[in-house]
């Protein structure tokens, strides 16, 4: 079973229904909210030729990429891991300073 996008899983079951009658999906009256949520994500992908532009569905196509691609303006994964800044050498600890010399 795939993952439902996030924009499905944080809307009202009501809200839910509403976009099923709206898309054509049929016996969603019984089903759960998550029962709901995957129906939708699948009737919805397997529609996507004539719904995608439709104004409720809409909002559903319009997150495909991460938000990390998106942000660092065509920066490959590589890159983006470079960026991260490397943690500091840990300071010794007090048997260490013993034996250095260190107070």
């Amino acid at each position: 079973m795939s993952t439902v996008p996030y924009w499905l899983q944080k809307q009202r079951k009501p809200d839910l229904q509403e976009l099923a009658a709206h898309v054509g999906l049929k016996n969603y009256d019984k089903l759960l909210k998550t029962e709901l949520e995957v129906a939708l994500d699948d009737h919805l992908r397997t529609n996507q030729t004539r719904l995608q532009n439709d104004p409720l569905a809409s909002a559903f196509y319009k997150r495909k990429e991460s938000p990390v691609k998106r942000e660092s303006g065509g920066a490959t994964a590589t890159s983006v891991v470079d960026e991260v800044k490397k943690p500091k050498q840990r300071r010794p600890t007090l048997k260490a300073r013993e034996e250095l010399g260190q107070p």
